[in-house]
């Protein structure tokens, strides 16, 4: 959650006359356009999120005129968007060395940085724009992002405190100071905070909910519905506040699951509806969205509440078991190595199948794959595929994920939904993550929020091969441990 800012697209600066082709997208052929006119059409295609086109254009304004640092910044703006983070810098880079001071391209080179897991160097960049720009609450915003990119979530605290203390502390900047309380293991400073997270553009309230959305007042003897806010794990993570809800006494707990989910939750506790969606012309006292319970509920103790207790049906145990079956007694290790291709910070948190071949050759262990989705088929087609076994590629939910979970020795997977329902039936669970982490898993080696889980966490910024190399030791300690 939580990028770095958007980046900064400049409109027309060109004044250029000079007649250049163009791509025949934009003009029949053998027509020309001015300079001008192709950097202006490339600007509007951009913010109209035509990419590939707007790319074209904004090649061709480079070739014909590359002095032009707001082309170069704007190209790299694209390219960022493009995920191309790398090249985005580059650009941005020619920018800067064309205009030094020129405060859009070292703010977007700054974002790209960030992107890239470069984020001592974004620190750098955005410490100069708050001397430059002291006024501008903005820029502390942006700091606070890039130092809570490379462990410096006390100081964004801090810096976010003083603007506080001044009265000028707005959403945007109590959330980031809520996702550095959250790493630090500040949980109530956190989740408090945590409800400026509309602010941006990762989540957004339902649109006209016609029930009022409850802020904490007493509900005893209310009906209340809880609504999913963000993925398939952040519902799994947030079940377990159900039974301290209920505790409060409202008359009837309902709550909207997603289909994937719905007979995993099929016995959970706390809830006494459970929903395919929330018709507006059904009655509720109050709504709230399932990321607000830490906040609404409480944590007591300042800990996180037990585990939920996830259901496994029958017809999908049998079905794991007889996928198992004929690999005896060797070490059964579910492993995942991507998450939801959608999710914008995807790139960060995944890997590839091919990293876990080094795992695949210990000796006594059979690998299984629970991925499910759109690379599907790109791990069918690859080597790997015959050496980890495709076991959850044509499951029907997550209750299918949780039965061949409940086969596996051992989990180890990058960070994603699957590490959720492993560790919420406590199995042990060996989570690998990025450099910088996520606020779930602070900066120890386990969590407090999931017992049964390992941490193996990247040394440097996007250094996969030696995590795995470490994790590939860790693997071959506990098969000869076992023996």
């Amino acid at each position: 959650m939580a990028p770095a800012s958007a980046p900064v697209v400049i409109g027309n600066t060109m004044s250029e006359t000079q007649a250049i082709e163009t791509p025949q997208a934009e003009k029949p052929p053998g027509k020309t356009m001015s300079l001008k006119e192709a950097f202006e059409t490339a600007v509007k295609l951009h913010r109209d999120n035509k990419l590939d086109e707007a790319a074209a254009l904004y090649r061709i304004c480079l070739q014909s005129n590359p002095s032009s640092a707001t082309a170069w910044t704007n190209f790299g703006a694209l390219l960022r968007r493009q995920q191309n983070f790398a090249e985005a810098c580059a650009a941005h880079r020619k920018a800067i060395e064309i205009d030094p001071k020129m405060v859009n391209a070292r703010s977007n080179l700054a974002n790209a940085l960030c992107d890239l897991g470069e984020a001592e160097e974004a620190v750098a960049i955005r410490r100069q724009l708050c001397e430059e720009f002291p006024d501008e609450i903005l820029r502390v915003r942006d700091l606070a992002i890039a130092l809570r990119g490379c462990w410096g979530n006390q100081e964004a605290v801090d810096i976010i405190d003083a603007l506080d203390a001044d009265g000028r502390m707005d959403e945007n900047c109590q959330l980031q100071r809520s996702l550095a309380h959250l790493m630090l293991g500040n949980y109530a400073e956190g989740f408090r905070d945590f409800e400026a997270r509309y602010s941006g553009d990762e989540v957004s309230l339902p649109e006209d909910a016609p029930w009022p959305r409850w802020g904490g007042e007493p509900i005893e003897g209310k009906s209340i519905v809880i609504l999913p806010e963000q993925g398939f794990g952040d519902a799994i993570l947030m079940a377990r506040f159900l039974p301290q809800l209920k505790k409060l006494k409202p008359s009837k707990v309902s709550m909207v699951v997603k289909p994937p989910l719905q007979r995993l939750f099929g016995k959970i506790q706390g809830l006494d509806e459970m929903l395919a969606g929330a018709s507006k012309s059904a009655h509720y006292d109050y709504y709230t969205p399932n990321m607000s319970l830490p906040y609404l509920v409480g944590m007591q103790g300042g800990e996180p509440p037990p585990l939920p207790r996830l259901f496994i049906p029958e017809d999908s145990k049998v079905r794991a078991r007889k996928l198992t079956k004929p690999f005896g007694k060797r070490l059964k290790v579910g492993i995942v190595w991507t998450g939801s291709l959608t999710y914008r910070a995807n790139h960060r948190r995944s890997t590839s199948p091919e990293n876990f071949l080094g795992l695949a050759q210990v000796p006594g262990v059979q690998l299984f794959s629970l991925y499910k989705g759109d690379a599907h088929e790109d791990f069918v087609k690859s080597g790997m595929s015959g050496l980890i076994v495709d076991a959850c590629g044509h499951d029907r939910d997550f209750a299918d994920t949780a039965a061949i979970i409940d086969e596996m020795d051992l989990m180890i997977t990058t960070d994603t939904a699957v590490v959720h329902v492993a560790a919420s039936l406590g199995k042990p669970v060996w989570n690998m993550l990025t450099y910088e982490g996520f606020w779930l898993y602070g900066s120890e080696d386990t969590t407090p929020w999931y017992p049964s889980m390992r941490l193996f966490r990247q040394r440097a910024s996007g250094d996969w091969p030696e995590l795995f190399d470490r994790v590939e030791l860790a693997l071959r300690e506990h098969v000869e441990s076992r023996a």
